[in-house]
């Protein structure tokens, strides 16, 4: 994945990362899991890309799927392996890793909060299909835009900038890849003074023809 793309250092923030997402009433991840349940069944296997602490596909373990996390952060795998929900965890860099699993061992991915600090997908949506079954669901967020580029690049009270990602250039990932938009849902979210809703995510629900 050749670009320029945002780094969060989440190092000191992985012990509290949980509480920090409430405060913003950020709730991507449940809405996420809400609007895949019913595509998912006990035993699949499920792999989260950024899995972060885990707050996205414990939702899934709960309903008895089986869990393989990637991501970055070693802290944030530390903090994910504490809550014993996992089959296994990885540590991945998105940018310049390939996902370290075997063509077609998963039934379904999902990648919540994470492709807003990329700009060009296409690398990490050709791996993650190659890992994927036909007939199960990518569910993954960004934040949309509707300008004719592709992604634009824009900073943040956070001192971190995002891409934004037009839909046109996400449905043609999905063509590209053979996969099928079944649903999508915009949530707003608190921006960086946590007071107002400025900050506007797609949860995008796609399945694997």
């Amino acid at each position: 994945m050749n670009q320029d793309e945002s780094k969060f250092d989440y190092s000191e923030t992985a012990s509290n990362y949980d509480s920090q997402v409430k405060e913003y009433d950020s709730y991507g991840s449940d809405v996420l899991f809400g609007m895949s349940y019913a595509y998912v069944k006990p035993d699949d296997k499920l792999l989260d890309i950024g899995i972060g602490t885990g707050l996205s596909s414990i939702h899934f373990s709960r309903a008895g799927l089986k869990i393989y996390g990637l991501d970055e952060s070693q802290d944030m795998l530390n903090a994910c392996r504490s809550k014993s929900f996992t089959e296994e965890l990885k540590r991945y860099d998105i940018t310049r890793d390939t996902i370290p699993y075997k063509n077609e061992y998963f039934n379904h991915i999902v990648c919540c909060g994470v492709f807003h600090f990329f700009g060009d997908l296409s690398d990490i949506f050709t791996d993650a299909m190659r890992v994927m079954k036909k007939r199960g669901i990518f569910a993954f967020t960004i934040a949309p835009q509707e300008t004719d580029a592709d992604y634009v690049k824009e900073p943040t009270a956070w001192g971190v900038p995002i891409f934004k990602h037009s839909m046109q250039y996400i449905g043609n990932l999905l063509n590209e890849n053979g996969l099928e938009l079944v649903k999508e849902q915009r949530l707003l979210t608190k921006g960086a003074d946590k007071v107002s809703y400025n900050m506007l995510f797609s949860v995008l629900i796609t399945k694997r023809c």
